[in-house]
């Protein structure tokens, strides 16, 4: 929803301004799914708002249940017919999540992620990333899931800060007290490491926690994963890092899937501990190991023994670290599986 739209409209139609504080109540307060069931608003309002200001810019194709009854995915039509992914997820029987999308396909091609395979299509508008939760607010509502959604984390399709200015406009519309009410220590943002951008969103959200899509700590390895890194090096990235902290004292989490034989070894979790230290900062970093959700590429997840002893070199070594609880592989809702172009 463009609440700018909505006022214009309102104008347009000479409603009181009051008016919009009523749709605004609704829509962010109590996740209505459709004008019609505002009911203080006069016929003639709810049907011209219908016309001219639609409450999503997004269409429901399809949603999928986890068979863990804790993970749902949406593929969501766009106006212009192309499809994104989101997934809701609930790590707790209060809490829910939403994984939400920045840019339909990636140019970044990392090696053992689905959404890398279709390559850039286009950006989304701020509104469209915002509508992914709207989406899910109106979605629980109607079946009448218990809690509430207010943890985001831009962790699905795309690259956050290869599409800056319109992540930064959601992220300032998500955390406006009246419209999403989102805190900014909910939301996520997870990015393969570009530094100009990693160093503008210090400064820009400092109380908005950022994740590193590491995935290696050695260049030549980390450059075969993720190409990027041939252009925004490890050393870039931990250069970038020191600036950022310069803004914001939050923890920084750093991503890491891990693949069986490829960045799992003994010698990849000392590596990984040599690069956290040369931060200067260790305390503030969290490493996130992810264990691998199959998509085509041919790698193979590393079994989860196997992962608690890399795991435990990290803690030996004095840094912060957890295997992530993956949710959503069911449905191809985990993390590194989203793709909208092969269904």
């Amino acid at each position: 929803m463009d609440l700018r739209r909505v006022a214009l409209v309102l104008k347009d139609l000479q409603a009181p301004s009051w008016r919009l504080d009523q749709v605004r109540l609704a829509v962010f307060r109590q996740s209505v799914s459709s004008y019609e069931e505002i009911d203080v608003l006069p016929l003639e309002l709810r049907q011209g708002l219908a016309r001219s200001a639609p409450l999503l810019s997004v269409a429901e194709r399809e949603v999928l249940v986890g068979d863990d009854g804790r993970s749902r995915k949406a593929v969501l039509a766009l106006a212009d017919a192309r499809e994104v992914e989101t997934v809701l997820l609930r790590p707790s029987p209060r809490r829910w999540t939403t994984c939400i999308s920045c840019q339909v396909g990636c140019a970044f091609a990392c090696a053992f992620c689905a959404t890398g395979k279709m390559g850039f299509v286009r950006h989304l508008s701020a509104e469209e990333i915002c509508d992914q939760v709207l989406f899910w607010r109106q979605h629980m509502r109607r079946e009448a899931l218990p809690g509430r959604l207010d943890n985001v984390v831009y962790m699905g399709m795309g690259e956050p800060l290869a599409n800056y200015e319109n992540v930064a406009e959601s992220l300032r519309v998500l955390m406006d007290q009246r419209q999403y009410a989102i805190g900014a220590r909910h939301i996520a943002v997870s990015t393969v490491g570009l530094p100009g951008g990693i160093e503008r969103f210090g400064a820009d959200f400092p109380q908005i926690n950022l994740a590193i899509s590491l995935h290696a700590a050695e260049e030549d390895l980390r450059s075969k994963l993720i190409p990027a890194n041939k252009a925004y090096s490890l050393k870039q990235i931990a250069q970038s890092l020191e600036k950022y902290l310069v803004h914001s004292s939050r923890k920084v989490f750093l991503e890491y899937v891990l693949l069986e034989g490829v960045n799992d070894r003994p010698a990849d979790a000392q590596g990984l501990v040599a690069y956290v230290r040369g931060l200067g900062h260790p305390g503030l970093f969290h490493v996130n190991l992810i264990l691998y959700n199959a998509t085509s590429a041919p790698f193979r997840s590393t079994p989860e023994a196997q992962a608690r002893r890399f795991q435990q070199i990290l803690l030996d070594a004095g840094l912060k670290a957890t295997v992530r609880q993956n949710l959503g592989a069911s449905i191809r809702g985990a993390c590194g599986q989203l793709i909208s172009e092969e269904r």
